[in-house]
């Protein structure tokens, strides 16, 4: 269900939510600042607020504490009263007994919530509740592990042990090392939701971040948002206002499908931008994520375990999934690389997962059409920049369409056998650069370099850029790499990695959906974000 705003009033250790809440933490180091980080909060349509009280001065945290409760009560928000210490991951560096007597004042000052270590002992919070009185107060306890996520087993028996020291609803934070641990802490939301207990199950890291975004679908109590980029509270965070308007928290399902690029590194990837962007056009219920993956073994197997419904794959995995796949089309497999993966037919070995390669056509076309149409390649001289799966598919693409293809890299051994395999000349970028014959129609680069945030960098230098009519980047962030921009300073024709880019989503779209995706609303994001 969407997520639902309760009202603190009704607040109690009985009550049952029925949807995901989303919640921010307050970090500012002064009272002033934490007031205005609520007021921006609320702005931003979360339902609770953390107010971490290790973030101020102790005086502040002890004096202040009555002020920031009211301020959130008038703001018709939740709030979260939370005093980490450094042994926990926080700021606090006094004793327990200061920090526990100002969370009891909390809890009797009108707070809903308290977050309590597990690690304080079970004593310890029995004390805490009977210090707080009868209030309606909720308590959170919570145990947060920075360096992995525990087996499955022994989270859920620490869930019980949680259970047991009176907590009314349960907080694990972990740290994900593979995609699979984000996708096991949402499992535990879900199960642990669904028998009535409130919990809130997070995997911290850019690995961890499905937990935070899928909360709502597993049925999560909780989920935390940054109230802006670099102001996380914890590890793997996204901002509130990508969570709400990129991945639409606020309209997720139990039923809804699960989509996403994989890639190491993604942070850069604008797939979540548009591909969400469609989804909430055509009324998908849908639902398209980063994931950075460093073991393709380890994403397929939680991909068909957790039943997602397709991925597009990016730089380095391209070559590496064709063997996880059920069927591989004509193209894909004479490629040797893929960037599209549709399932079909139900979860785990039920799952029938469709690989094929958008790439290709997207940027081949959007370069013939810079030339002046179909067919404009034919004869033509085309250089390519890199060895790996982009490069493979623009050099079967420019293949299919009769040019001639060299392919260069910096280490020739791996330009030589992808020459080898598609029937074209293989050269090293030292060669490129020193043997001025080595020219032609178009340059097209498909290596990393000049990648933001590596903006200065580019692939070659200027004299060989010279040497070609036509530049194209498949990089698209930024928009005009050093590439493209000394391109255009000897006056050459350029195409962006836009152009590709677009149209190899644009493919994709179709495959995830059935339906015509909304090209111009795509375009329109990407040079948003550009």
């Amino acid at each position: 269900p969407p997520l639902l705003l309760s009202s603190s009033s009704s607040s109690s250790s009985s009550t049952t939510r029925s949807g995901c809440l989303l919640c921010t933490s307050i970090t500012a180091t002064t009272l002033g600042g934490c007031l205005e980080q609520i007021e921006s909060a609320a702005k931003q349509g979360v339902d609770v607020v953390e107010l971490r009280l290790d973030f101020l001065s102790n005086g502040d945290a002890r004096d202040g504490v009555s002020k920031l409760v009211e301020e959130c009560e008038e703001k018709k928000l939740e709030c979260i009263v939370t005093y980490r210490p450094e042994w926990e991951g926080g700021k606090y560096k006094g004793d327990d007994a200061f920090r526990v007597k100002t969370l009891a004042e909390a809890a009797q000052l009108g707070a809903d919530f308290v977050d309590l270590e597990y690690k304080l002992g079970q004593d310890a919070i029995q004390s805490f509740k009977s210090a707080a009185g009868d209030t309606k107060c909720q308590i959170i306890v919570s145990d947060h592990n920075y360096e992995r996520t525990p087996s499955t087993r022994d989270l859920r028996e620490l869930v019980q042990s949680i259970k047991l020291c009176g907590a009314d609803v349960v907080k694990i934070a972990t740290t994900a090392t593979c995609t699979k641990d984000a996708f096991r802490m949402l499992q535990l939301a879900k199960d642990e939701s669904s028998s009535g207990q409130q919990t809130i199950a997070l995997a911290m890291g850019e690995k961890g971040l499905p937990s935070r975004l899928l909360a709502p679908k597993y049925g999560a109590f909780l989920t935390f948002g940054a109230l802006a980029a670099g102001r996380e509270s914890a590890p793997g965070q996204p901002s509130l206002a990508d969570m709400t308007q990129v991945y639409r928290l606020k309209t997720q399902k139990s039923d809804t499908l699960v989509f996403g690029v994989i890639g190491d590194p993604i942070k850069h990837s604008m797939s979540p931008v548009i591909h969400n962007a469609a989804f909430d056009a055509l009324g998908v219920n849908a639902v398209y994520l980063p994931f950075l993956v460093t073991d393709i073994e380890d994403f397929m197997e939680t991909f068909t375990e957790f039943g997602l419904s397709g991925c597009s794959i990016t730089i380095p995995h391209k070559e590496q999934v064709a063997k996880y796949c059920t069927k591989v089309d004509k193209v894909a497999s004479k490629i040797g690389a893929i960037n599209t993966i549709v399932s079909s037919g139900g979860n785990g070995s039920e799952m029938i997962l469709s690989a094929s390669n958008t790439d290709w056509i997207a940027a081949i076309t959007a370069i013939e059409n810079k030339l002046g149409g179909k067919e404009s390649l034919d004869g033509k001289q085309v250089c390519i920049l890199g060895s790996g799966g982009t490069a493979r598919a623009l050099a079967f693409g420019a293949l299919e369409r009769g040019a001639n293809v060299t392919i260069a890299n910096r280490t020739v051994s791996k330009a030589e056998t992808l020459a080898k395999e598609l029937g074209c000349v293989a050269k090293s970028l030292s060669d490129l650069e020193a043997d001025e014959s080595l020219q032609g129609s178009v340059l097209i680069n498909t290596t990393s370099v000049g990648m933001s945030p590596d903006i200065d960098r580019a692939p070659v230098t200027e004299a060989v850029v010279a040497r070609f009519g036509l530049v194209f980047d498949a990089i698209y962030n930024p928009l005009q790499t050093s590439l493209l921009k000394m391109a255009e300073d000897n006056d050459k024709m350029v195409v962006s990695g836009v152009e590709m880019f677009i149209g190899q989503a644009a493919e994709q779209f179709k495959q995830f959906t059935g339906s015509q995706p909304p090209e111009e609303l795509m375009r329109e994001k990407v040079m948003e974000r550009l």
